[in-house]
This record gives C-alpha cells, structure tokens and sequence, in this order.
C-alpha cells in the first residue's frame, strides 16, 4: 500500500461522525471572515486558510471534506493546491471560487479534479447548496 492510500484510509477513517468540516481558502482576510460567519450560522464547522502552502496541512489536522478555495493567491495558486489537494486526500471535493478566472482556467481545474468552478461575487444560498453538493459526492466517494 502506498503512502497516499495509507493517508486517505486515515483521512477517511477519522471523520465518520458525518459533520460537515469546510476549509475557506482566500487571500482577503475580510471574505474569508463574512463567508465563515455565514456558514457557522448555518451549523457548518468552518476553517481557515490564507496561504495557499499551508492548506494540505489544515486538512490532515482539521478533517475537512470540502474545500472553497480562490483561484489567484500571492505564492502558490490555486491551480497548485487543487493539485496538491488531489495528489494527498483525493477524497476531499474542492470548489474552485474567484473573481478572476478565464474560460481555460475553469477547463483546467475541472479536468484536475475540481467538484466545482464558481465565479465571485455569488449568492451565499448558491454557495451553500454547492458545499453541501461536494459533501455529498465526498461521503459516495469516501464509502467506496
């Protein structure tokens, strides 16, 4: 057995108390705060995250199943992490949201493993139901 499948049985093994664990990843500290308070209020544990380096960590640590990250970060963009997210705990659904994106952008993250490719500013509501969506598609995958 190799090392990512080791780190995913783990991952997968830990978080069967079916809570639903989201990582906000976003280079503006103020969306960052506003999204969590929504989703808090809406029951969801939330987590966050500024730098793009620092996000396979969280999610070891945090047991997060969904990941909303931004696709234009100072360091290491998004495109980056949704690899390096893929290549760790392919489980994990991860929703592509930015303000700056271009047609090829989107066909690039979505053939990399992408739940989804969303572009800011976006209803919270429309937010919410793709979050709980990727949930949905991490507990299929995370049963198989």
């Amino acid at each position: 057995m190799d090392e990512v499948s080791v780190n995913v049985r783990a991952y997968e093994e830990v978080i069967m108390d079916d809570v639903l664990r989201v990582l906000l990843v976003d280079d503006e500290e103020s969306y960052l705060e506003t999204a969590a308070k929504i989703f808090r209020r809406k029951g969801i544990d939330v987590e966050l995250c500024s730098i793009g380096k620092n996000v396979v960590d969280i999610l070891k640590d945090k047991r997060c199943q969904v990941v909303v990250l931004d696709l234009k970060m100072p360091g290491m963009t998004g495109q980056e992490v949704l690899r390096e997210i893929k290549g760790s705990l392919p489980a994990v659904q991860v929703i592509i949201l930015t303000g700056h994106a271009t047609s090829d952008d989107a066909a690039v993250c979505l053939t990399s493993g992408a739940f989804d490719f969303l572009i800011k500013p976006i209803e919270m509501s429309h937010l919410l139901d793709r979050v709980k969506m990727a949930y949905e598609m991490w507990k299929l995958s995370s049963d198989t």
